[in-house]
């Protein structure tokens, strides 16, 4: 090989180890790049407000976003991570003891496995049963006015009736009693009759602020409660809503008698009330909770606890829970309950707090 030929060698092996140097920093900044993008899209997994958990073929876990699980416990099977779980709404219980409904979604990958998608729809559960819920009491209000309004008439006639007779019947005892149960009675359905109508007309709330602490005090002294169960206000001070006073204050009225009414056989009766501040596509909301240790509901009876006149309680009118119901919806709130016999049940009223709070 001449001296050309070693010149010429030389120079390529120059340019191959300048082009190799190029590729090499080319190939560091793309490996830079890369870790970049990977680190972005995980930060972003990680912040979604879904699960996601990558699995191979046998169930291997590949990735996941939520590497601790679901905090609580489901109630219908196994987690949806395991190869055995299937796709659709899900119950979970957390930790507290509250219920949240879960939507599972299962999608293939290429070259074997399955991505597991896991969603909050609690929200969407609850207010797709309580618009349906509405439309049935409705239907049912509408009825019921009729009725009320059939039954009014000839009943304040029999009031006034029974009140001349009772003039009447003065000095003879035993009459007199009698006709002093009839006019309870009567008074006993007119009360039915203003449920009703209550029930059944177009509520139009004039709202204030409310200080839930203070307001629910106060309602707590105008039941039979108060002296009955212990009491154990957990609300904080600074908690409002804006709501109709007297409107919530039915309510919070019909609430506690049921507490009373479910803990009456209890040996230690008590009630619990706590409140979180929540936000909701941009509006702020205060979540309150009524939990008694009381006899529960049975599974059965709880999607029917507020179908007007239907009661679990002996004597009872089954309106309030109804009415309680149509009021919080003329406010744009959200009213559910969750009980376990021989437990307690909770009462959850989410409503609006001030605009500005």
């Amino acid at each position: 090989m001449d001296i050309q030929d070693t010149q010429k060698l030389l120079e390529a092996f120059q340019a191959f180890t300048a082009a190799s140097d190029q590729l090499q920093a080319r190939y560091t900044a793309l490996q830079g790049q890369l870790g970049l993008l990977q680190g972005e899209l995980q930060a972003v997994l990680e912040s979604v407000p879904f699960a996601i958990w990558v699995l191979g073929e046998d169930g291997e876990l590949r990735f996941t976003n939520r590497p601790e699980g679901v905090s609580g416990t489901f109630q219908d099977g196994a987690e949806p991570w395991r190869l055995e779980s299937k796709p659709g709404l899900r119950r979970l219980e957390t930790p507290e003891g509250s219920e949240r409904f879960l939507e599972t979604e299962h999608r293939s990958v290429p070259g074997g496995g399955r991505i597991v998608i896991l969603r909050d729809v609690t929200e969407e559960v609850l207010r797709r049963q309580q618009d349906t819920r509405e439309e049935r009491l409705e239907a049912m209000g509408r009825m019921a006015a009729e009725l009320a309004h059939e039954i009014r008439n000839p009943l304040g006639a029999l009031n006034l009736y029974v009140g001349m007779l009772k003039q009447d019947l003065i000095g003879q005892e035993g009459p007199l009693e009698l006709t002093r149960k009839l006019q309870e009675d009567i008074q006993r359905l007119n009360r039915v009759v203003a449920n009703t109508l209550t029930f059944s007309r177009d509520l139009m709330p004039k709202p204030a602020v409310l200080d839930l602490h203070a307001f629910w005090d106060e309602a707590l002294g105008s039941a039979t409660l108060a002296e009955a169960a212990a009491w154990d206000n957990k609300v904080p001070r600074k908690a409002r809503w804006w709501g109709d006073p007297d409107l919530l204050r039915q309510v919070a009225l019909n609430l506690l008698q049921n507490a009373w009414r479910a803990t009456q056989d209890q040996a230690r009766p008590k009630v619990v009330l706590r409140a979180t501040l929540e936000e909701l596509e941009g509006r702020s909301f205060w979540h309150l909770t009524l939990q008694d240790n009381g006899c529960g509901i049975p599974p059965e009876d709880l999607t029917r606890v507020f179908d007007p006149f239907f009661t679990t309680f002996g004597g009872g009118t089954g309106l309030g829970l109804a009415v309680c119901h149509r009021i919080v919806v003329a406010h744009g709130g959200l009213l559910f309950l969750e009980s376990e016999p021989g437990k307690g049940t909770t009462v959850h009223v989410r409503l609006p707090a001030p605009l500005g709070s």
